[in-house]
């Protein structure tokens, strides 16, 4: 397939994990990569050379989620280069594990800043390109944690739970725009944040018997960035194997 020839995407935190597959996954279909993280490392240069094998138009940027104003920078110089956005998927996240008690308000802030405040300061921008071409996609990648509590998460959980309704109201507010804005909320994906112990628990809790991998993401991710989804817009999707059907009731430390 080649849904994505000629159309240009930004996939924040694609130096690992999810966001790399997801980056890989559309150049594997002709779209054109804008990879990034928050600074140079040899991941994302390894992220990049796999990507531009594949789409040599591609290009990389670093920038710190955190700082609004690194943001609004870095989406200038994409405007600069490529003169459109067609496709902007918010997947950078950070989460550290913290009681309730014991949480700091420096990490709440952090986690929030990263996790919810730079998926809405970059979908603003990124619209506002949309609005000016004629439309656009727009998909959070969200978390099972959105509306299944973890203990020592509330930051993160509260973050993700936030990203659900900031979808929904984007997603209300640019139809007219023809932009379509939606989420998928991952369960127990092989990635470093999901480490092997961790994976092995799961095991028991995960009706289709195996964590996912981050190219499970990455193909719901593009059907919905692809003109096959033009008629779905404002909604979340859960790819879990079955994680939240309830199995999980038992087993308090997942």
């Amino acid at each position: 397939m080649n849904r994505f020839k000629d159309k240009i995407i930004l996939v924040t935190g694609s130096g690992r994990g999810i966001g790399k597959a997801i980056a890989l996954h559309f150049a594997s279909e002709g779209g054109t990569l804008i990879v990034h993280d928050a600074s140079e490392t040899k991941e994302l240069e390894d992220a990049f050379h796999a990507v531009s094998a594949l789409s040599p138009s591609s290009i990389k940027l670093t920038c710190e989620l955190s700082d609004p104003e690194a943001i609004r920078i870095m989406f200038q110089r994409i405007e600069m280069h490529f003169h459109h956005l067609d496709v902007l998927i918010n997947n950078a996240a950070t989460q550290n594990s913290v009681p309730f008690l014991e949480l700091p308000e420096a990490d709440w802030d952090r986690i929030l800043a990263v996790n919810l405040k730079a998926p809405f300061i970059c979908g603003q921008l990124a619209a506002r390109i949309m609005v000016k071409q004629g439309g656009g996609k727009i998909i959070n990648i969200g978390s099972v944690h959105e509306f299944q509590t973890k203990r020592n998460y509330t930051h993160y959980s509260s973050a993700k739970g936030g990203l659900v309704m900031l979808t929904k109201n984007m997603a209300l507010e640019l139809a007219e725009h023809n932009i379509q804005v939606n989420q998928v909320s991952a369960g127990a994906i092989a990635t470093g944040l999901t480490n092997p112990d961790r994976q092995k628990q799961f095991l028991t809790a995960v009706p289709a018997g195996k964590v996912g991998q981050p190219e499970d993401i990455a193909a719901m991710v593009c059907f919905l960035a692809s003109n096959d989804a033009n008629y779905i817009t404002g909604t979340s999707h859960t790819v879990d194997g079955g994680l939240t059907l309830g199995f999980c009731a038992s087993r308090p430390d997942l």
